[in-house]
C-alpha cells in the first residue's frame, strides 16, 4: 500500500503522533511525508530517504504569522494562484517519487491542502485531526472553510479527544473515531533506568522540570512562580526554544536556579525525566489545549515520575490520582508542593504508559484504514 502524508511537521524536528504511527505500519507500506516549509529551519526540497519513509517539503502553510501574508492571502485570487502552484509542485514530487496515481491513500493533518485534495486521486482520503487548527494564533479566517471542506471530504477522520470529535462532527465529519495518543513506553522505561546524564547529576533538589518545546503556549509566569516558591532548587527545562518564545525564556533563564537544556535526542529524553522530582505540564490553559491530548502525560508515566499538569479537559480529568491537576496557577504550585511530599507508585504509572503504546495506535489506525477502504470499494 503507498501512503501520502500530508503533514504540517517535518519529518526530521520532533517525534510527533504522525512519525510515531507511521513508523509502525505494516512493513510493506510504502510512504511519501510531505513536510512544509518552514522560515530558519532545514528545508529539503528534493526527496530524502529515512527507512522506508521518502520525506520532502513543499511551500505549504503550517500556520500564517506574518500579518502582510495574512492580508495577502485572503484576497481569493491569490489563494487560487498559489493553489495552482502548489498543485503543480505536488504533481511533479509525486512523479519524482514514483507516489502518482489513484492507488494511494492520503493521511492528512494539514488543513491547507484541503482544497487541493479533490483534485489529486486516491483510494482514500484519512483525516487525522490532532489539534483544533483554527485555535493557533494567526490562524487566518479563511483557514475555517478549509477546515469545513476536509472534515466533510474525509472517507475516514480521527480525533484524539471526544471534544475535537465533536468539532469535527459540527464542521461536516459524518463519523469520528477517537484514537488518542501514546507514548513509546519501552523507550523512555530503559533510557530512565540508565539514570540521569551528567548535566543533571548534581543539581540543587528539588529538581522541578519540564521536557518538550518551550513556544508562546508555555506558562512563562506559572513557571517563574514555581521557581520563586523554591529558591533552593532547580527548574529544569529540556527542550527546543522557538523564536518567538525566545525573549521570555532568555529573561526566565536568567534565574540563578533556572536552567534550560536544550533539545536533546528523544531516545535520551526519559533519563533527563528520571532526574526529576516532579515534571511539569505548564501549558496555558484555552481552547487549543482543551481539544488536545498531551502525549507529554504518558512519557513522564513511562519514566515513573509524578506529572502536575493543568486541569484541561475531561480527558485530563480521567486520568483520576495517576496525575496531580489544578485549575488555577495557585493550585498548580499547590499541586507541586503536594506531589514534592507525597510517595507516588512508579510501577502504576509505568503500565498506565504501557497501556498507551504507539504501536497500539498504530493498529487502531491500521484497522480503522482497512475498514474505511474495504467500506468504500464495495460501496457501503
Amino acid at each position: 500500500m503507498k501512503l501520502v502524508c500530508f503533514s504540517e511537521i517535518q519529518w526530521r524536528y520532533v517525534q510527533t503522533r504522525k512519525q510515531q504511527i507511521l513508523t509502525r505500519l505494516p512493513g510493506d507500506w510504502e510512504i511519501l511525508f510531505l513536510s512544509s516549509v518552514v522560515r530558519g529551519r532545514r528545508n529539503n526540497l528534493l526527496p530524502e530517504r529515512d527507512g522506508r519513509v521518502v520525506h520532502l517539503c513543499v511551500p505549504v502553510f503550517k500556520n500564517v504569522p506574518q500579518a502582510w501574508l495574512r492580508r495577502l492571502f485572503s484576497v481569493p485570487p491569490v489563494r487560487f494562484a498559489w493553489n495552482v502552484l502548489l498543485y503543480l509542485w505536488l504533481r511533479a514530487v509525486f512523479a519524482l517519487t514514483g507516489f502518482g496515481g489513484r492507488d494511494r491513500v492520503f493521511w492528512v493533518s494539514n488543513v491547507y491542502y484541503a482544497a487541493l485534495l479533490p483534485l489529486l486521486g486516491r483510494r482514500l482520503l484519512f483525516y487525522d485531526c490532532n489539534d483544533d487548527p483554527l485555535a493557533f494564533p494567526d490562524t487566518p479566517a479563511w483557514a475555517g472553510g478549509y477546515f469545513r471542506r476536509l472534515a466533510g471530504d474525509a472517507d475516514l477522520v480521527t480525533a484524539v479527544t471526544g471534544g475535537l470529535a465533536d468539532r469535527l462532527r459540527d464542521a461536516g465529519a459524518a463519523e469520528v473515531a477517537v484514537v488518542g495518543n501514546g507514548v513509546d513506553a519501552d523507550l523512555f522505561e530503559r533510557a530512565a533506568a540508565g539514570g540521569p546524564p551528567p548535566e543533571m547529576r548534581d543539581l540543587p533538589k528539588p529538581v522541578i522540570g519540564y521536557v518538550g518545546a518551550i513556544a508562546d503556549w508555555f506558562d512563562f509566569t506559572l513557571v517563574e512562580e514555581i521557581a520563586a516558591r523554591w529558591p533552593d532548587g532547580t527548574v529544569a527545562l529540556v527542550g527546543p526554544v522557538f523564536r518567538a518564545a525566545a525573549a521570555r525564556a532568555d529573561e526566565l533563564a536568567r534565574r540563578p536556579n533556572v536552567r534550560l537544556f536544550g533539545a536533546r535526542p528523544y531516545e535520551e529524553l526519559g533519563a533527563w525525566e528520571s532526574a526529576m522530582d516532579v515534571c511539569l505540564v505548564p501549558l496555558v490553559p484555552n481552547e487549543l489545549r482543551r481539544l488536545a491530548d498531551p502525549n507529554k502525560i504518558y512519557e513522564y508515566a513511562a519514566a515513573g515520575r509524578p506529572i502536575v499538569t493543568y486541569d484541561y479537559s475531561p480527558e485530563t480529568r480521567a486520568l483520576g490520582d495517576l496525575v496531580y491537576r489544578a485549575d488555577t496557577r495557585e493550585a498548580f504550585v499547590r499541586q507541586v508542593e503536594r506531589a514534592l511530599g507525597e510517595t507516588i507508585d512508579g510501577e502504576k504509572l509505568r503500565a498506565f504508559a504501557r497501556s498507551r503504546s504507539w504501536q497500539a495506535r498504530a493498529g487502531e489506525i491500521e484497522a480503522l484504514i482497512r475498514e474505511a477502504l474495504e467500506r468504500k470499494e464495495s460501496g457501503r
